[in-house]
């Protein structure tokens, strides 16, 4: 359907992973094959921690997510913070270190960049404004510098869309796009002429990722991309 719908690229998402058996990389690699798509990213099965006997689980979904990336050839795998925003500080930190220390390491290892991404107002996650990235990047950035995917919906919902910008352009690697609360583009708003401009300005080559609501139907899917076609046509020509 994705093939049919007029893409060539696709984020892989470790939810449509069924089975953690060891066949469901081979079955995941062959239908990518297959279909004669490319995977530009890969999106992390991700666990917000709630206590520290957990972080074996995400380190866990982490390194899993990671083996399906490199055989996947994925070069970037967006992750969440993986903390809980009711852990204290100091657990916080510990859980962080514990965790991105592994995985970093791991991704180092498989050659795959992470890319840490900014969480929506309901997430029940730790990571959602600049100042708690902020906080996050600085207790796992150490041996590996962590990338940036900007989620254009959960930054319009917290009002972070170009401080996010302005303080990461740098780092950014991918960016989610869909309209407010995952639902499609009807037609192209100020937000996103706003996005696509800014985005032109910091020089950004990357991949813009349609990650839209599972309720919409394929009409709205390529409605949202033609408006998006559209808008970075009208940007191009300027």
């Amino acid at each position: 359907m994705v093939k049919q719908l007029g893409f060539e690229n696709l984020e892989f998402n470790m939810k449509s992973v069924e089975t953690e058996a060891d066949t469901s990389i081979h079955e995941a690699e062959r239908l990518i094959k297959a279909s004669g798509l490319k995977c530009l990213t890969l999106h992390v099965g991700a666990l917000h921690v709630k206590d520290p006997v957990e972080v074996h689980r995400a380190v866990y979904y982490g390194k899993i997510s990671l083996d399906f990336a490199k055989k996947l050839q994925t070069p970037v795998m967006v992750v969440h913070s993986n903390i809980a925003r009711q852990l204290p500080e100091p657990q916080r930190r510990g859980v962080l270190e514990l965790v991105f220390g592994e995985l970093t390491s791991y991704a180092k290892k498989l050659n795959v960049k992470l890319a840490l991404e900014n969480l929506s107002y309901a997430s029940s996650g730790y990571g959602k404004n600049v100042g708690e990235l902020e906080e996050i990047l600085g207790i796992i950035d150490k041996d590996v510098v962590m990338g940036f995917t900007l989620d254009f919906c959960h930054a319009e919902a917290t009002g972070q869309t170009q401080t996010l910008l302005e303080k990461y352009h740098g780092r950014l690697c991918n960016v989610h796009l869909s309209n407010r609360a995952h639902k499609p583009f009807d037609t192209a708003t100020d937000r996103l002429l706003f996005l696509v401009q800014e985005l032109g300005e910091y020089g950004y080559q990357g991949p813009l990722t349609l990650e839209l609501g599972r309720k919409c139907t394929t009409d709205q899917i390529l409605r949202t991309k033609r408006v998006i076609e559209e808008v970075l046509q009208r940007y191009t020509k300027k």
